[in-house]
């Protein structure tokens, strides 16, 4: 991870835009994505993981992409998504920066990440899914084809940034043998664990 993934992640959480901002990024490798997601995180950019969407479930996440950039008054980064969303990729770097106006009242800032962390746990993208009394479920980070959320009690969260961990906690208070599928498993895991929350019956599915 370099000073400039971070400098960068950081001036995207202090922009003000006034018209629905979405960046579409695919990363070099899989160790670039994971730096850009750890750092976004870091600095509370959203970040919407739309993974393999197609068709008219890829149009209805960035639909409620567009809406959240719009009440909030941010850019939302957008990693995956079909060959129609590749038509406007571009690299997370100072270019994305250009022209944009910062935010340089904390108050102001802190109270926008307060605001926009409570829609990223209540977005209803998230999908939660009670099919049995036993302890064990999933937890997948992103869009899903409808097949993967047939079978067992699970957690769909379609933001990977900021976390939504009051979802987390909950859910994982009724299942504590969970399987992550998610890029960075690990990694998110690590920090689910940082706020408190036991992963040691946790098991990981890299996606």
């Amino acid at each position: 991870m370099t000073s400039s993934h971070r400098a960068i992640a950081r001036a995207l959480s202090r922009q003000h835009d006034t018209e629905p901002r979405l960046l579409f990024h695919k990363a070099e490798d899989l160790v670039e994505a994971s730096h850009w997601r750890a750092v976004l995180r870091e600095a509370g950019v959203p970040v919407l993981e739309l993974n393999d969407a197609h068709g008219v479930g890829e149009e209805a996440w960035l639909n409620a992409a567009q809406a959240f950039s719009v009440e909030f008054l941010t850019p939302v980064v957008l990693l995956g998504g079909s060959a129609a969303g590749a038509a406007k990729d571009l690299s997370l770097d100072a270019q994305v920066l250009v022209d944009q106006r910062p935010i340089e009242d904390p108050d102001w800032l802190r109270t926008r990440q307060v605001a926009l962390t409570r829609a990223v746990e209540t977005s209803t993208l998230n999908q939660e899914f009670r099919r049995s009394r036993e302890r064990t479920g999933w937890i997948r980070i992103g869009w899903q084809p409808d097949a993967a959320l047939d079978e067992g009690n699970g957690l769909l969260l379609a933001w990977s940034s900021p976390l939504p961990l009051r979802r987390i906690r909950d859910f994982a208070a009724r299942c504590p043998e969970i399987t992550l599928v998610a890029p960075d498993a690990e990694a998110l895991a690590a920090e689910v664990a940082a706020q408190g929350i036991s992963v040691s019956g946790w098991r990981f599915a890299v996606k």
